[in-house]
């Protein structure tokens, strides 16, 4: 009867449900906006509303996980099974860099893959993401090239401006916060901001 009765008892279950984490939007204040325009001539102030496009965001294949990944060594990953990305990285990344820029740029008429583009688009960005993960216990590391076309030059075949970033940033850790992934997902988020500040830069010197 004994061997009947442990026969029924089912086991407490040791399945822990993921977290599942959003890069968010850096929210700037009027005077980071003022400052793309104020390093250069007036004149550049047209590009204000201009619509932009942002292309497809390419990134390695071990990014594209939903699980999030970091590097503990060089030439070593690991993925995390409790923590994932709530949406594909590449759409994620592609939406906060839209949003960014729009708001730099003042720009509320823009698309971002996989939407189409829209009518009379005056910018295209290309983003290539090459690193994009925390590298060591208090840092984060973003490495990116990118390339910005005007359509009206040379019908947008060849880029204006490109460059290739590689920046580290540091993690701005909470103890009280129930997961420090929080805040490396933060620091991600906010390494998004730079880049859409450098890349709003670079479209209002170009003085079109």
């Amino acid at each position: 009867m004994l061997i009947a009765l442990s026969s029924c008892i089912v086991p407490e279950s040791t399945h822990i449900k993921p977290t599942f984490h959003l890069l968010s939007k850096t929210t700037f204040d009027q005077n980071e906006s003022s400052a793309i325009f104020d390093q250069f001539e007036e004149g550049n102030n047209s590009v204000v509303g201009f619509p932009f496009y942002l292309r497809q965001v390419e990134i390695p294949y071990y990014l594209q996980e939903n699980r999030i990944v970091y590097r503990p060594t060089k030439g070593e990953i690991k993925f995390r099974e409790n923590d994932r990305w709530g949406e594909p990285i590449i759409e994620g990344i592609g939406r906060v860099l839209g949003l960014n820029i729009s708001q730099l740029l003042n720009s509320p008429l823009y698309s971002v893959y996989p939407n189409r583009k829209k009518m009379g688009t005056e910018w295209e960005i290309n983003i290539t993401i090459l690193r994009f993960e925390r590298v060591s216990k208090n840092k984060v590391r973003l490495v990116v090239s990118w390339e910005i076309f005007n359509l009206n030059f040379k019908n947008g075949t060849y880029p204006l401006q490109n460059d290739k970033v590689d920046t580290f940033l540091v993690i701005d850790s909470n103890e009280k916060r129930d997961s420090l992934v929080k805040d490396e997902v933060r620091a991600l988020s906010k390494s998004l901001g730079d880049l859409s500040k450098l890349i709003c830069s670079s479209i209002v010197s170009q003085n079109l």
